[in-house]
């Protein structure tokens, strides 16, 4: 689906930087510190926002999961970001290549035109896939095995634990069995018809927690059409459970353990405090480039 308004937005909220966080951190103004401070003094505990994540996902809360994930700033600047692309005139051509492409899943016969584009396409890979298996359950033993390979031994035990459930997974789930697939469509399409979204004036109208709250229950049924093909994510969703390693004012080692395919998949991950929550190191650092070229802008200017 096209929708340029929401292009802008999303882009503000989780842009990165090719800068290097070093080279500007030499730049950083007193005021950040101040910030990253305070924040510390008021973090919560990373466990319990990364299992809060992890309800919002489950409970289908788009809304909540799309704050949740962002610093405060961000999420601001993104509904900010959101309402000045609303202001932007849309021509016919916009219009109705947006409404085009809306049809093809809100359409009375999406589910039929979807099948008739996949099914020479699942014809075609069908005598592929039994292969395709083989090919992917010796990658995931490889990746698991060799020392050799891109992974932390961590990331490698980790992989192990899974490697049995997914390795079944994959033999015992008929991912080219046109019902089931219709069956899927069928659900993704009502789900769709459900968000009453037909034309590009109709998300003008909404601010961005409206499109994000139309969108769950979308979320919702990719989920049911997902445990079509015995994968629950709910249930992934459900079992995390996190356990703090290490802690202190502005960094975290946290321990997490999700339930994949029967077997309990933990791996440690280092997060850090950006603007009061908890980040993956690679995002905290995009968020601290992004926010501190914005200040030497400003104080540029």
């Amino acid at each position: 689906m096209k929708v340029r308004i929401l292009a802008l937005a999303l882009m503000v909220a989780g842009g990165t930087t090719s800068a290097s966080p070093l080279s500007l951190s030499a730049h950083v103004p007193a005021q950040l510190h101040a910030s990253k401070l305070a924040a510390s003094s008021q973090a919560p505990d990373p466990a319990q926002q990364l299992e809060q994540w992890a309800r919002l996902f489950r409970n289908d809360d788009i809304v909540g999961l799309a704050e949740a994930i962002l610093p405060e700033t961000r999420w601001e600047q993104a509904k900010a970001a959101y309402e000045l692309a609303k202001l932007k005139e849309i021509d016919e051509h916009d219009r109705a290549e947006f409404a085009e492409k809306i049809a093809r899943v809100t359409g009375p016969d999406a589910v039929d035109k979807l099948m008739a584009d996949l099914e020479p396409k699942i014809d075609e890979a069908r005598p592929q896939v039994p292969g395709a298996i083989l090919m992917a359950a010796g990658a995931i033993q490889m990746a698991a095995n060799s020392p050799e390979s891109d992974l932390t031994e961590a990331q490698r035990e980790a992989l192990r634990a899974a490697a049995p459930g997914i390795q079944a997974w994959m033999e015992s789930t008929d991912f080219t069995d046109t019902a089931t697939l219709r069956q899927a469509l069928t659900l993704i399409t009502d789900a769709a018809r459900g968000a009453n979204i037909r034309e590009i004036d109709d998300v003008r109208k909404l601010t961005l927690e409206g499109v994000l709250d139309r969108a769950g229950p979308v979320l919702a049924a990719t989920k049911r059409a997902a445990l079509l093909y015995g994968l629950d994510l709910n249930h992934m969703a459900d079992s995390l459970r996190v356990e703090v390693v290490e802690r202190d004012a502005d960094t975290a080692k946290v321990r997490t353990t999700v339930d994949v395919f029967g077997a309990p998949v933990s791996i440690e991950h280092e997060l850090e405090l950006v603007d009061g929550r908890w980040f993956g190191k690679e995002m905290a650092r995009n968020f601290r480039s992004i926010e501190v070229a914005r200040v030497d802008i400003e104080t540029e200017g």
